[in-house]
């Protein structure tokens, strides 16, 4: 029997169709991933499942049953819980306060907090999450947020536990302790429905998958039966390449970093990036990577060290400073560093060029003309210009943060995880746009996260390990290479 299955859901958003007549089960007990790129309808779909959307059309069900989810609280209800990418917890109450928010323990017509942080200890010992329940929810980490969203629908006696992009903003580590979480409520008959782009943890989790596209249902087969490439595949309705697409790397130096240093974050880092050339930062949690590419681009001061753009003195005091000089940074938090909401695509877009003083006075049509060209040739996806950035996909966001730094002409282009929580799709996207830029003669410099994924687009990858240069590798180097720079424990000293 299905513990859970939609019949022809439709939902629409003004005039774009979210979902159309999406059909689909999951059988009880199972562990099924939900995958498509962003926009193809995957969080709706949830979002309706919990009870937080109703459909314009068609009908769910839970254990065969039609159910009428009015909010979040019915969808608990029915045993149907969702834990978010963005956490949904109240930061000012305690964590047995979230818990049981919307269902308190109770004696009589009081609350029983005794009793409520009693069942609150138990309910995280059994997800191994060592917490006092009195400990306020703002202090925790993000992967201790995240198990706390499954002890609140374990609390709600959930069958059914939807994770939507769940891992986002976790460690390795702590990847390891939620699934092992999760495996053991398989184990005791909880239905597991995981969104995600990760194809590695897909395959590691579940045992059935789904696919939407464009807001259709593709189809469900067993994992056993199908490739990453025959996901992806489905994904994006195409084969995508997968070379490396090296471009040629001249002798000229266009970003000379020497002996750069901001404790207690890095200090003495040294690194060259040559025109036409890819270059990755790695490190892992506490390297100082970000650190290093924000001071580059004059978020922060250097206190020791210099910088030259085309052998020529890079010492800026602000980003404008940077932007002018051709140096450009497309930073990991695109939602709250990257783009505007409250403004158009098109004004988004035309702002940077505007500041490093080359698009004042422009025509308005001729503008606009430009914007829309600039949509076509790189592939975003949206109604119009004058739409704002929230309307979009998280890949679609990301190449509109791109494209309005590639305006503005630069000689260095920095990238702080460009491709983090885009679909498999619009990251293809992104790498050939990186390479593109590289052939035309930029150097760009990458900071990822994602060992595969510099290993795959970087032509040599700097290593970091607390705040100092570990060692360089070129193209052809293993991720046992990389990892062993990473994390030897000699020359990492940056105090």
């Amino acid at each position: 029997m299905s513990a859970l299955a939609f019949e022809e859901v439709r939902k629409a958003f003004g005039g774009v169709q979210a979902l159309r007549g999406v059909t689909l089960s999951v059988a009880a007990g199972d562990a099924h991933a939900v995958m498509g790129e962003n926009g193809a309808g995957k969080s709706t779909l949830m979002k309706i499942a919990a009870g937080i959307l109703r459909p314009d059309a068609g009908r769910l069900l839970a254990d065969g049953q039609p159910i009428d989810l009015t909010d979040a609280r019915a969808a608990l209800d029915h045993g149907i819980g969702l834990v978010h990418q963005e956490t949904l917890l109240f930061p000012n109450l305690d964590v047995a306060e979230n818990v049981f928010a919307g269902r308190p323990v109770t004696r009589g017509m009081f609350i029983d907090r005794s009793a409520m942080y009693q069942r609150a200890e138990a309910l995280l010992q059994h997800l191994h999450l060592h917490l006092d329940p009195a400990t306020p929810v703002s202090s925790l980490s993000a992967a201790q947020q995240q198990l706390l969203q499954v002890a609140r629908a374990l609390a709600f006696q959930c069958k059914v536990l939807i994770l939507d992009e769940p891992t986002t903003s976790l460690t390795d580590s702590e990847v390891d302790h939620l699934f092992a979480v999760l495996q053991q409520l398989r184990q005791r008959g909880v239905t597991l429905v995981y969104v995600s782009h990760r194809l590695p943890e897909v395959f590691r989790l579940c045992q059935t998958v789904s696919v939407l596209r464009d807001g259709q249902h593709v189809g469900t087969w067993p994992l056993a039966d199908k490739s990453p490439r025959d996901i992806v595949r489905a994904m994006v309705g195409r084969d995508l390449e997968t070379g490396h697409g090296k471009g040629r790397v001249s002798d000229r130096v266009r970003l000379d970093v020497r002996g750069l240093t901001r404790r207690p974050y890095f200090a003495d880092v040294s690194l060259q990036v040559r025109e036409g050339e890819i270059v990755g930062l790695f490190g892992l949690v506490g390297a100082g990577r970000t650190e290093v590419i924000e001071t580059i681009f004059g978020l922060h001061r250097a206190q020791a060290g210099s910088m030259a753009v085309d052998e020529a003195p890079f010492a800026p005091h602000a980003p404008v400073d940077a932007v002018r000089r051709g140096v450009v940074l497309t930073p990991e938090m695109r939602q709250t560093q990257g783009l505007f909401f409250n403004l158009p695509i098109s004004e988004n877009l035309l702002l940077a060029r505007q500041a490093a003083g080359g698009d004042w006075g422009r025509h308005p049509t001729g503008a606009r003309a430009e914007c829309e060209t600039l949509l076509m040739r790189w592939g975003i996806k949206a109604a119009s210009v004058d739409v704002p950035p929230d309307s979009l996909s998280g890949g679609n966001q990301q190449k509109v943060v791109l494209a309005k730094w590639l305006l503005t002409g630069p000689r260095v282009l920095l990238l702080d995880e460009p491709t983090k929580g885009v679909d498999v799709g619009a990251k293809h996207d992104i790498h050939a746009l990186i390479r593109e830029e590289a052939a035309a003669g930029m150097g760009c410099l990458v900071v990822s996260s994602d060992l595969p994924e510099l290993l795959a687009l970087a032509d040599r990858i700097v290593v970091l390990k607390q705040g100092r240069v570990q060692g360089e590798l070129v193209r052809g180097a293993t991720e046992e290479d990389v990892m062993h720079l990473a994390t030897r424990t000699e020359n990492t000293d940056a105090a």
